[in-house]
């Protein structure tokens, strides 16, 4: 009896001996000091996780992966079918061709829509085309990402209109989209892509591409980082600037300007709106129509042309035609009525008749029919139009604009991608 009970409890002891270890493995691992790190540890180590928009490391050679319970992977691409593309027109091209464009589009569109850079490697054929991209998207997101406005987008679609297959592929694509803070839809129509693409191992890759749009026109081959870094940097700044004009506006610290007559702005916003997509015959029409769509916004207005003054000092503002002519008389062209910085110039400084301004004016004072200059190194480079405003709690929070060249519609200057602006108030006209 007394061996009987000397071996059970030999027994027990061995089984209990062995349990223990069983489990001890199964729930820990050894990391390379040999350091024993629970899975829960493992988690919820921030060392060890990616940070937002760098691909995930691969796993070290001496970790364990098959008895490791497998996470969730992070969401790096789209769900498959996943597709923000609604209408297909013009030219017919090679299937495989509009397969690789689709596949961007949609990568492209979910990028903007999540404000979080998805991986598009695999569409592309050479780093430095997949890098120039990426640089693009990325500072397109994190500059949203600084607004105080939440521009993630609740709804996205768009339309693609192949116009040419010539060894590249030209695009024109039509974009629809929602941003999460408002609660009308912005329009942009006919941007401009080209992709040039090559064929590896049967499938398409882009090896070029091209968007006059945000970012994409201001990198060239190389320094992606520096160009983004010095951009962002000019953001920031800005953003000061934005904040205490928002301070300002609501301490209401603005005088009116007098003039002799008032500006119509609803006539103004109605020709904005009537002419944002397309262009009027009845006025000449240039491939950089920005300045010459304001133009004809603030016309309709009912401020007057001006032939007088000097035109080599930007004093007139006319447009009775597409010839030069910067004589004092009713006729022809003078560059301040198409050139952004002539426009400034003439809006600054005129003090006699026609147009009665002010520049650089409060921006959340904007109203239907004013102009917003924009730019890189200052707002020299784009000329845009107010169309109406976004309030929360009774007090304007953005402005939203129309433009030419690109044709924005009911578009908030806050996702606007150039960090300079400028407001030009127009307040009416003078005798």
């Amino acid at each position: 009896m007394k061996n009987f009970l000397k071996i059970l409890l030999s027994a027990l002891f061995i089984f209990f001996i062995v349990t223990f270890f069983i489990v001890d493995k199964k729930d820990g691992q050894l990391d390379d000091k040999g350091q024993g790190q629970t899975q829960t540890e493992q988690k919820d180590s921030k060392q060890d996780e990616p940070k937002e928009n760098e691909p995930k490391e691969e796993p070290k050679p001496e970790e364990p992966k098959e008895e490791e319970p497998k996470e969730e992977p992070k969401e790096e691409t789209p769900k498959k079918g996943e597709s923000f593309v609604r209408n297909i027109t013009g030219i017919s091209i090679n299937e495989k061709k509009k397969k690789v464009i689709i596949e961007y589009m949609d990568l492209y569109y979910r990028s903007i829509k999540d404000l979080k850079v998805y991986d598009m490697s695999s569409l592309f054929a050479n780093e430095n085309a997949r890098k120039k991209n990426e640089a693009a998207i990325s500072l397109l997101i994190e500059t949203r990402k600084l607004k105080k406005n939440d521009l993630h987008l609740t709804e996205a679609y768009y339309d693609l209109n192949f116009t040419s297959d010539d060894g590249v592929v030209k695009v024109l694509e039509d974009s629809y989209i929602k941003f999460a803070f408002m609660d009308s839809m912005s329009k942009v129509y006919n941007i401009k892509s080209e992709f040039t693409l090559v064929s590896v191992n049967g499938e398409y890759k882009i090896s070029k591409y091209d968007r006059v749009q945000d970012f994409y026109v201001m990198f060239t081959d190389g320094n992606y980082e520096t160009v983004k870094n010095n951009y962002l940097k000019m953001v920031k700044k800005n953003l000061q600037t934005d904040e205490q004009e928002y301070n300002d506006y609501l301490n209401n610290k603005v005088t009116p300007k007098k003039c002799d007559n008032g500006y119509d702005r609803k006539k103004a916003l109605e020709y904005a709106l009537k002419w944002v997509d397309k262009r009027n015959s009845a006025w000449p029409k240039y491939s950089s129509n920005c300045q010459n769509y304001a133009s004809q916004v603030v016309y309709s207005g009912g401020v007057p042309m001006d032939y007088y003054g000097s035109a080599s000092k930007h004093l007139q503002w006319k447009s009775y035609s597409s010839s030069l002519n910067e004589k004092e008389t009713a006729s022809g062209l003078v560059y301040t009525w198409t050139y952004v910085p002539y426009f400034a110039t003439y809006a600054k400084n005129n003090t006699g008749y026609g147009l009665c301004a002010r520049v650089d004016e409060n921006l959340y004072y904007a109203e239907a029919g004013d102009v917003i200059h924009v730019g890189t190194n200052g707002p020299t480079r784009h000329a845009l139009v107010v169309v109406g405003t976004v309030k929360k709690d009774d007090k304007v929070i953005d402005v939203l604009v129309n433009s030419n060249t690109i044709d924005l519609e009911n578009y908030p200057i806050s996702a606007y991608s150039y960090p300079y602006l400028s407001l030009i108030k127009v307040y009416g006209w003078n005798n």
